[in-house]
């Protein structure tokens, strides 16, 4: 009895540790080839990003141009919209010609990379995407926006927003390929007011503060108002890792009951 409960445990530990290579195994031969070439854009956009942060500008461009010339008959598999689109191609451009200025600096040249490379993630994972993981950067940033415009600091105000409204359009065309139109359009249009309200001779700081605020409650609905669990996002695929883990433990439990099973009741009629 002892003996088989120890194979079987056996048995369930090595089938659990098969389950993710088995799962990536399977999305790999399921994958349609319109994901699998997107993934490889994806991961030459790394590349691009690796080069770039290395100093390898060489390398950057052949990544560049390669993304310039394969994203445009790139077949998509999720649908999006015209604007969104044409935000992805621009940025793609944008940062060709950054990397082939001779000219660009070293963190124009990194903020060029960094777009695309969180723009083409965006369009592979819908599940946790880069562009999610600058939700604390942001909301620092309006924080400290709001305590300068509550002193009137307009200074500290001005350079504080423009590092925000930087990053904001690095990730802007990621950010519209997973969101709904009308909340891509209020957090766009509440910036541009707030630049407009800042370039003025007399600016009305309480119109200041009420933007800030709706800019706040705004990138927190955007960044994680509609985020599911983890968990509860895996498990309910049904070619997920924890699912077909879950399943090997439970045909390895119901056997083990069995064998136990059996062992009981040839030793009951034994005696």
């Amino acid at each position: 009895m002892k003996k088989n409960i120890r194979y079987l445990s056996i048995f369930l530990l090595i089938g659990i540790f098969l389950s993710w290579p088995i799962h990536s195994l399977y999305t790999r031969l399921a994958q349609p080839v319109e994901e699998k070439q997107l993934a490889d854009l994806d991961q030459i956009a790394q590349q691009l990003l690796t080069n770039v942060k290395k100093g390898d500008l060489e390398g950057a461009r052949e990544r560049i141009d390669l993304l310039a010339l394969r994203f445009p008959n790139q077949h998509l598999p999720i649908p999006i919209r015209i604007d969104t689109l044409n935000a992805v191609t621009q940025s793609i451009l944008a940062a060709k010609q950054s990397i082939h200025s001779p000219s660009e600096n070293e963190q124009q040249l990194l903020w060029h990379a960094t777009r695309v490379r969180i723009a083409i993630d965006a369009l592979t994972n819908d599940q946790q995407p880069m562009w999610r993981s600058y939700y604390p950067s942001f909301i620092t940033q309006v924080q400290n926006l709001q305590q300068a415009a509550v002193e009137r600091d307009f200074e500290a105000f001005r350079e504080q927003f423009e590092e925000n409204y930087r990053l904001f359009l690095a990730i802007k065309p990621a950010m519209s390929i997973q969101l709904e139109e009308a909340k891509m359009t209020g957090i766009t249009s509440t910036y541009e007011m707030i630049s407009k309200e800042i370039r003025k001779g007399d600016k009305d700081w309480q119109l200041v503060r009420e933007a800030l605020r709706n800019l706040n409650s705004d990138l927190e609905d955007a960044f994680v108002g509609e985020e599911k669990s983890t968990f509860t996002r895996l498990m309910m695929r049904p070619d997920s890792p924890l699912l077909i883990t879950t399943s090997i433990s439970i045909a390895v439990i119901v056997a083990l009951s069995y064998v136990a099973y059996r062992k009981y009741e040839g030793e009951f009629r034994s005696t």
